[in-house]
């Protein structure tokens, strides 16, 4: 294991922050970090970073479907992330691999299992989206910047989330409630969001670009309904993941728009769950994902 440090992302060029080398027999090493909010990795730099450690392992002509995804400690985004590949299943339709990251004396920072597997001919049905999005332009959408400011300040007092994006990220809500207060009877929130520049055809790279752009606002329904008592009160949240997993149904790209439908059935005793419906713009349920994320009471 190493403390080699690796140099910032530039926030343009998804491809360059995604790549892994091979640094060993089934070992990888991260080229970029990318900070969030908090000064640690952004966790969908990770989650894109281990997918990409996986596929390098497995033929092909096996697809991604899954993966399950435990953020163990905070991760330095300025150091290097070694990534150990394991090998569970090698059968007739499926691939599995269990990854291992760590950082600096051997620190794990996460740890995940991810499949993929031959396409089959088999039955398929799906879920239409619970909205119509059919009549949405999610160009004429309003971006983070032509919200009201003081609605990322209030955002950011109580939970530490941020009006900001990445030059690589295109981010629109749909139909935002006044000041992000989700309903606390159904907290639910609709947004969608893409790549900027056009990516390549590579299918695996398509599916580590939505492991990134799947952290992006999807454990915020855990949140919303909670921001003006947190105001009211003076308290503050600390919020960080504390695990994810995603689903791919069918082929997309992640440089086309997808629309996320994101709801938290449950939050308390420190933690809040999150769970997303992702359709395409022809309305195509393309994956799900879900999340759980540490809510615990900050103390300055």
């Amino acid at each position: 294991m190493s403390n080699a440090r690796v140099p910032a992302w530039d926030g343009k060029d998804m491809g360059a922050l995604l790549a892994v080398r091979p640094a060993g027999p089934m070992r990888f090493r991260n080229r970029f970090g990318d900070a969030n909010a908090q000064d640690r990795a952004y966790g969908g730099q990770i989650l894109g970073q281990a997918l990409l450690a996986a596929a390098q392992t497995v033929p092909a002509s096996r697809d991604f479907t899954t993966m399950q995804f435990l953020f163990l400690q905070g991760t330095l985004h300025q150091e290097a992330i070694d990534f150990k590949v394991a090998a569970l299943q090698d059968g007739k339709r499926f691939s599995s691999r269990h990854v291992r990251g760590t950082q600096g004396d051997s620190r794990a920072v996460l740890d995940a299992q991810v499949t993929f597997a031959v396409p089959l001919d088999a039955p398929a049905h799906e879920i239409a989206p619970a909205a119509s999005i059919a009549d949405e332009d999610p160009e004429r959408l309003p971006r983070l910047t032509e919200l009201p400011a003081e609605w990322g300040d209030e955002l950011e007092r109580a939970c530490g989330y941020r009006f900001w994006l990445k030059d690589a990220i295109d981010f629109r809500f749909s139909a935002p409630p006044p000041g992000l207060r989700l309903d606390p009877r159904e907290p639910r929130l609709r947004f969608w969001v893409r790549l900027s520049d056009r990516l390549g055809d590579e299918t695996r790279l398509h599916a580590a670009a939505f492991a990134y752009l799947s952290d992006w606002w999807l454990n915020y329904p855990a949140l919303g309904s909670h921001v003006q008592p947190l105001l009211d009160s003076g308290r503050r949240l600390y919020v960080a993941s504390l695990n994810h997993a995603i689903w791919i149904h069918r082929p997309f790209r992640a440089d086309e728009w997808l629309h996320f439908d994101s709801i938290s059935p449950a939050a308390g005793a420190g933690r809040g769950l999150a769970i997303a419906r992702v359709h395409d713009g022809a309305g195509h349920l393309v994956a799900s994902a879900t999340q759980e994320c540490l809510m615990a009471p900050r103390q300055d």
